[in-house]
């Protein structure tokens, strides 16, 4: 939800349309304020323009009656037909008028009445399967701590980052990235608030449905690329692709790779030839090794990598050597991955000139993002992780991490989503098996699916039976590994992360599995 400070501004519709070549000074609305585009028709109301475009599949059109009924003024529809464009047609107190491919139009649409807000801030443009939302936020934060207040937008909704406050959670979202109406309102609550900088999650869907059309994107940064979302990308050659379509945004002059990923080459291949591009790497011996890796490619390369990373307790420590200079650095996030994440928000932030020093000297002081590896101690128990991990990559990476940081059992629960890829279930539960000390399967956002068909699909990847267990309440599972652990294990909560709801029998049902874990092992500590 949208707070009250956060009133916009409001533009006449006319005004609006004449920046495309419509009048409608002869019309009764045409005077009338608004103070926001919409492309959901129950979004719509007096003071909304409702655009009925094409969706993935289903014509808006169809919605025009329900936009009408909820009080909308204001509609443009498609026409194939340019001596049609700026037609208008009256249908009680409202007003609907047709626009010349209006597909092709929207973002600008959007841009043009919310004051081309992109091109006031510093946008930064994150896209890979795992990553997204670490590194939004740790960029946030670290513009923030270094004096430019900053937005996200993405999994978690839209927070807000000042210096030397808490974000602010500013509005909520339903999809990673948003439709192109949203983001550019969102954008738009940012920079009403004075922020100078906006860090997006690009997922491949809103990428390949081009949610961010006109919308300048100067950073455009890749974290990794493993199997995920192939219900919906015929295979994972097009859902790469689909990625490296933010390598076409507008305003694109720095690109930010994982230089440790092979898909990394195929960004190089595609990237303008006139953007500078910054490899990072947690895996490589050196910076000459590095360059010597991507040398085959005749761009001109700036470089962030983490050298000799030990790992502690709360976090790591690694020497940072960069194309801006090198330091010792302290990390308070656990996992290599936070390491990787850590260095793509650093070289989006160096890149578009940020002081060298002072993000150096912020680090130190970043917080976790909620829901990513945050750990909740136990006294008596073994430490809780919940984690958001819910593909293969994802839960050996958190796996992986949560290793490091063990000296008792590693004991993993997860299950799976229901009504999508199910070719990952097998694969995760390998990843469990290979990983994972003990493991227990329960549910997760089964949807319409049976969760007990879900986990003899993961299953399949399980050959140790003696390792596994199951459980079907989510609840249960967590309290019985809890109580059942010892103070040198750890526990990984993995799958849900920061929702705050389980999706059973295709009905959403309240659950926050950070407030659970938390009280668990508050009430039950010794």
């Amino acid at each position: 939800m949208t707070s009250n400070e956060d009133k916009l501004h409001t533009r006449s519709i006319a005004s609006v349309l004449a920046i495309f070549d419509i009048s409608i000074a002869d019309t009764d609305i045409a005077d009338i304020k608004i103070d926001n585009i919409v492309l959901d028709s129950r979004e719509a109301d007096q003071a909304s323009m409702f655009i009925a475009h094409q969706g993935t599949h289903v014509n808006g059109n169809k919605y025009i009656q329900n936009a009408l009924d909820n009080g909308a003024k204001f509609i443009l529809v498609n026409t194939d037909n340019t001596e049609k464009h700026g037609e208008k047609e009256s249908v009680g107190e409202a007003l609907i008028v047709r626009f010349y491919e209006l597909e092709k139009h929207i973002g600008s649409i959007c841009s043009a009445f919310h004051q081309y807000v992109s091109n006031k801030l510093q946008c930064v443009a994150i896209t890979g399967t795992n990553g997204k939302t670490s590194v939004a936020h740790i960029c946030a934060q670290l513009s923030a701590a270094c004096g430019e207040d900053a937005g996200t937008i993405g999994t978690m909704g839209v927070a807000f980052y000042a210096k030397g406050k808490a974000a602010v959670k500013i509005s909520d979202t339903i999809n990673t990235t948003p439709d192109i109406a949203s983001v550019h309102y969102l954008a738009h609550l940012v920079a009403h608030r004075g922020g100078k900088r906006l860090c997006i999650e690009a997922s491949s869907h809103g990428l390949h449905q081009k949610r961010l059309s006109s919308f300048k994107t100067e950073v455009a940064a890749f974290t990794n690329l493993t199997q995920d979302h192939l219900d919906y990308h015929p295979s994972l050659a097009e859902y790469a692709q689909a990625k490296r379509l933010l390598l076409k945004q507008d305003g694109v002059r720095y690109v930010v790779l994982n230089a440790d990923d092979k898909e990394s080459h195929h960004w190089i291949e595609e990237a303008p030839r006139d953007t500078t591009i910054c490899l990072c790497a947690v895996e490589q011996p050196s910076s000459e090794a590095l360059l010597q890796l991507y040398a085959k490619h005749p761009q001109n390369f700036t470089y962030c990598i983490a050298l000799n990373p030990r790992f502690t307790p709360n976090g790591s420590e690694f020497e940072l050597e960069t194309s801006w200079g090198n330091a010792a650095v302290s990390l308070p996030l656990i996992g290599q991955f936070n390491i990787a994440n850590l260095l793509t928000a650093l070289s989006a932030l160096l890149l578009q000139g940020g002081s060298f020093e002072q993000l150096v000297n912020a680090v130190s002081h970043l917080a976790g993002v909620p829901g990513r590896m945050e750990v909740f101690e136990s006294a008596k128990h073994g430490n809780m992780i919940v984690d958001y991990a819910h593909t293969p990559d994802a839960l050996k990476q958190a796996l992986l991490a949560a290793r490091q940081h063990v000296i008792g059992q590693l004991i993993v629960i997860f299950g799976c989503g229901g009504d999508r890829d199910n070719a990952k279930r097998s694969q995760m539960g390998k990843v469990a098996e290979d990983l994972a000390d003990k493991i227990i399967l329960t549910q997760d956002n089964s949807r319409s699916e049976l969760p007990e068909d879900i986990i003899a699909d993961i299953q399949q990847g399980i050959t140790k039976k003696s390792k596994l267990s199951i459980d079907l309440e989510r609840t249960s599972a967590i309290k019985h590994a809890y109580l059942n652990s010892h103070s040198d294990d750890l526990i990984v909560v993995a799958g849900k992360g920061h929702e705050e709801y389980l999706e059973l029998n295709s009905v959403r049902e309240y659950y926050n599995e950070r407030e659970y874990v938390k009280q668990l092992t508050m009430e039950l500590r010794g």
